[in-house]
Order: C-alpha cells, then structure tokens, then sequence
C-alpha cells in the first residue's frame, strides 16, 4: 500500500498563512499578495493548488543574491527583489526550514576570538563578517585553531549568496591580520587565499609534438591556402579567429586528458588523437555533464569540435570519420540556427512594446544619468567615480549600438585619434563616422565611413563626443591598470567582460535586461517585422550576410505574416474576380 504524503502546494501554504498568522498583519499582507501573484506569472500559469511549494526548487529557478535578468512580469529590479524576498520568507516559515545558527557560548573561543577584535578597534561593521565565519564553524564544531585551507575552500564554494562567499573570504583576511593581538590559538591557514573554484575549463597545455602541429596548422590558417591555377592564397582568417580556433584544440585535448583517454604530459601527435572514437567520448561526456567544469552549450561544443576535425584535417590526416561521429549527435543537428531560447528572448522582446521603448531611450537616459554622476566626480567617493565612468561607458556603447549593432570585440576595438582612426567625429552637420576595417570584425563584413545620424533616443555624435573629451581622459588616467591602457582605442582598453558587466547592470535597471550580444537580436527583429522588410538592409548594419541574419538573428512573427497573407489574398481574389467579371 503507497503511504506517501502528498505534495504540499502553494495553495496550501496561503492556508497555513491565512490560518496561523505568522507574520505581522502589515507584512502578512505584503507576502500574501506575493504568494499569490505566482499563478499570474507566466513561468508557472496555472493555480495556486497546482504549484508545488519546495523552497529548493524556488531558489533554484529564482536565484538568490543580486539580481542579474529582469523575469517576465516584472517592471524593475526591485519589484523582483520584493517579490522573491516576501515569497521565500513564507516558504521558509511555511517548512520551518530558516537555516539553524550554531548557539554562541560566551566562554567559546570563537566568542573569545570575537572580543579580541572588538577590544583591538576593529568596526563592528567587518565583525559582521566574523560572525558569519564563526557560525558556519560552530555548525561543524570547529574551534578556530582547527579551520584548515580545505576548509575555508569548501565553505566558500558552498556559499549561497555573494555577501555570504564575500563575508567568509574578509574574516580570514581580517583574523590572520590581527592574529599578534588574539588570546585564542588560530590556524594559520587564515589568511591563505581561497577564491570561488572555477566552473568552466582550464585547459592544459599541448605536449610536444601536437603543441608544434598546432601553432604550425594555426599560421597556416592565417596565411591562407593556394589555391587556383594561379595558387593566390585564399582563405585566410584573422589572428584572432585562428585563436579562436586553437581554444578548441585545446579543449579537445583538455577533455581527452580529464575522461582518462589519454595520459597527461605524454607525448602526443595528432595521429594519435584522430582517432573518432575518441571524440565521440569526449562529446558523449560532455553532452550528459560528466565533466567536472560547467557544461558546454551545444553551439560552443560543436564549434570545438569542429575545430578540431579542422586541424586533423589541416595537419594531413583524414577527417571524413570525425564528420560522421558530429553528425550522429542529435543535439548538432539545428545547432547552426537561432537556439530555443534567444528565439523565445526575441519574441518576448518583440511583443512587449515598453521595453523597445526602453531600449531605444537607453542613449538619451545613460547620457543624462551619466552627465549628472560626472559633474560630481571630483568631490566623490571612488565608488561614485566608478559608477559615473560606468555610466559613461554605457552611455557611449548605448550611442553606437543602437545605430550601428557592432559585436562587442569590434566596438572595443575602434581606433579614435587623428585623421585615420575608425571612430571620426565632426560638427553637428556632418556628425559621427564611423568605419570597421576588416581586421577588426569577425568574418570580414566591414562598414566603410557610416555617418550614424541623431535620432529621437539620442544623438550619437553628441554622446560619443561628451564621452571622448569629459570621459576618456579620467577612465585612461584613474580606471584602467597601466598595462592594459590603450590611448590609441575610443575605450581605451576596456576589457570585453568589464563592458559586457557595465551594460547587462545598465540595462537591467533601465528595465529592459539584455547582454550587448542581444542588441544585435533586437535591432534585427525589430527591423525584420516592419512592412516591406529588407534583409539586405539589416544584414549591412550587421555586417553579415542575408541568410545568416534570416537564419540566426530574427524572430518573426508569424501569425501577424499569417493574418497580412489571408488581406493580401482576399485583395488578389477580389481584383481578379472584378477583371473577370467586366
């Protein structure tokens, strides 16, 4: 006979709520009318008795921390951050599962260890901090000389939130800094530099000869191959696309190592590593997430993949078996078309008019925002210096991009200074310039002296000129490292993941979150729905070709093609029958 408790729901819970009164009326109120807003939304759309109530699975899907996308149904940051907060305290008291504090014994030594810091002047602001070391020790009966490195790791990769992971990391700092002044023993492992573990894969480094065949097949690519009667060399890539192409190399290789096919540090020849059945593992692994770094998308392993077929193809060997084995995995089959889930990001986008209407302000409300934070930038704090050239990084990116959706690496790359540079900028008569030359785009598509003219969300000359003379001189003087300062670049040397960070936040509290990859997406879909569409329009701001942009970049919305179809043949159906009538 099944004895098993039937699933508590959602429902449920709004009953315990309804009944016990957990909370104080004011509040009460606040996390019912949260409760109960999750069968509105469109993630779960079905009544509340069908919802199961699982903490785990609400943090899961929900997150915890800081708030980095803006889920359907929601207009700011902070209605989510309200929402999940009230939502996850009624589930908390709901299973009684707020996670216990380990009691503080006054005579224990982490009490002990605490008073010596206070006595010392330590704030108690960064005592906080300690705490929440303390308490996680206390969990596992650990007295402060018995915290090891391993331990301080694993506490720090089990951190829930990043204030948690931030707070564990300051109190090791802060007790090894002050440890001369402690009547307590402490490890001396305190202080020992413990960062979050790596998630995505480090790959090992070639051995000899493979690392020779590589770095030859890699020049080979660069330099392109003869071919024709007349033996031009065609085919070449940029330094930068061959890269792009060793890291799968290195990937294969990496992965064939850590599933134990082959022997670190041996030495190894591509002869050896072709063979199919060996890759097959590798993608079989990798597919089901057995490796130990986050899982590949489908489209990054079949890049590396195909990479690799690539190179023992280049290196003489033939490759016709390697094709066979990508082939046989479904998950390659559409994996050069738009995926699942940009196609759903550019339908939402498409449908939800506000936050076009957000997205095409993003200039003119960056700009304003950003003027404002750097009149006060001499008499700030560093962290208001930051967010002001924050803002005016945006601000510039905003200005480019929603006239002319550059990739990211190309945007990063414009030249700005004298008369040659890819970045021009003129009076308001003759505006923006804007040229790509092919070495800095991915497949060669370059724009050639593109005058971006002032539209009604911003003015690109206006803002990439404020930037350049207000901007530009303090972010190279004060806000890029010596090393990676890059005079001769319109952003001076900013690095693709500070740019990528600056504008997923930008966006996200203008409430349209999206990455600077997303904005090629949404310029493309926008355009691709318009009446009388033109692809070849859309693939020159692009800079791609016409079926790459049909195939990888638009949404279209097909019942609205569908409902102007059925118009246009009843008008076709009505003329004919007139001419045939007369």
């Amino acid at each position: 006979m099944n004895t098993l408790k039937p699933m508590k729901t959602i429902a449920d819970m709004v009953h315990w709520i309804e009944t016990d009164n957990p909370f104080t009326p004011a509040f009460q109120k606040k996390v019912l009318g949260s409760v109960r807003k999750m069968k509105k939304l469109s993630h779960y759309g079905v009544p509340l008795e069908q919802i199961p109530a699982d903490l785990e699975v609400f943090d899961k899907t929900w997150g915890r921390g800081p708030v980095r996308q803006l889920p359907v149904g929601f207009k700011s940051t902070s209605s989510f951050s309200a929402w999940r907060s009230q939502v996850r305290s009624a589930l908390t008291a709901f299973f009684g599962t707020a996670k216990p504090v380990a009691t503080a014994d006054p005579d224990d030594n982490w009490s002990k260890l605490l008073t010596d810091l206070e006595t010392a002047g330590v704030p108690a602001k960064k005592l906080i901090a300690v705490t929440v070391l303390a308490n996680a020790a206390r969990q596992e009966a650990l007295a402060p000389i018995a915290v090891s490195h391993s331990w301080l790791q694993r506490a720090v990769d089990t951190a829930d939130t990043p204030g948690r992971h931030r707070s564990i990391k300051a109190a090791s700092k802060l007790i090894h800094k002050h440890r001369n002044v402690l009547s307590v023993q402490t490890s001396p492992d305190f202080g020992s530099p413990v960062q979050k573990s790596r998630t995505h894969c480090i790959r090992l480094a070639l051995p000899e000869p493979l690392s020779t065949e590589a770095e030859s097949w890699k020049r080979k690519r660069i330099q392109g191959e003869r071919k024709g009667h007349r033996r031009k060399r065609k085919s070449a890539c940029s330094p930068a696309r061959a890269e792009q192409a060793m890291r799968g190399v290195s990937y294969v290789y990496t992965a064939m190592v850590t599933a134990d096919l082959l022997q670190p540090e041996q030495a190894r020849s591509v002869s050896e590593m072709a063979n199919p059945e060996l890759l097959a593992e590798v993608i079989e692994q990798e597919l089901n997430g057995e490796f130990h770094w986050q899982p590949l998308q489908p489209t990054t392993l079949f890049e590396y993949v195909n990479n690799w077929k690539l190179f023992v193809r280049g290196s003489g060997h033939d490759a016709e078996a390697l094709t066979e084995v990508i082939s046989d995995f479904s998950e390659f089959e559409n994996v050069k078309s738009m995926s699942t889930s940009r196609r759903g990001w550019c339908e939402a986008f498409l449908l939800d008019q506000h936050k076009q209407a957000a997205f095409f302000s993003l200039p003119n409300a960056l700009f304003h925002k950003a003027k404002k934070a750097m009149q006060a930038y001499e008499t700030g704090s560093q962290h208001e210096k930051d967010t002001a050239i924050a803002l005016g990084i945006a601000a510039c990116a905003a200005a480019i991009w929603t006239s002319l959706p550059l990739r990211i690496s190309t945007l990063l790359k414009l030249s700005y200074g004298g008369e040659s540079a890819d970045v021009q900028l003129h009076g308001r008569r003759r505006g923006l310039v804007l040229t790509t030359p092919p070495d800095i785009v991915k497949n060669g598509y370059s724009h050639h002296y593109i005058t971006l003219l002032a539209k009604r969300g911003g003015d690109p000359q206006e803002i990439v000129s404020w930037f350049a003379h207000e901007v530009r001189p303090r972010l190279l003087a004060a806000h890029i490292a010596p090393h990676l300062r890059q005079p001769d670049r319109l952003f001076g040397g900013v690095s693709y993941a500070r740019l990528s960070s600056i504008w997923r936040d930008a966006t996200l509290s203008a409430g349209v979150p999206m990455t600077p990859h997303q904005v090629r997406h949404a310029l493309a879909t926008i355009m691709a729905n318009q009446p009388g569409a033109d692809y070849a329009i859309i693939a020159a701001l692009l800079g791609d070709t016409e079926a790459t942009v049909r195939k990888n970049y638009v949404f279209v919305d097909q019942a609205r093609k569908h409902e102007e179809g059925q118009k246009l043949l009843a008008q076709i159906q009505s003329n004919v029958l007139m001419r045939g009538a007369a």
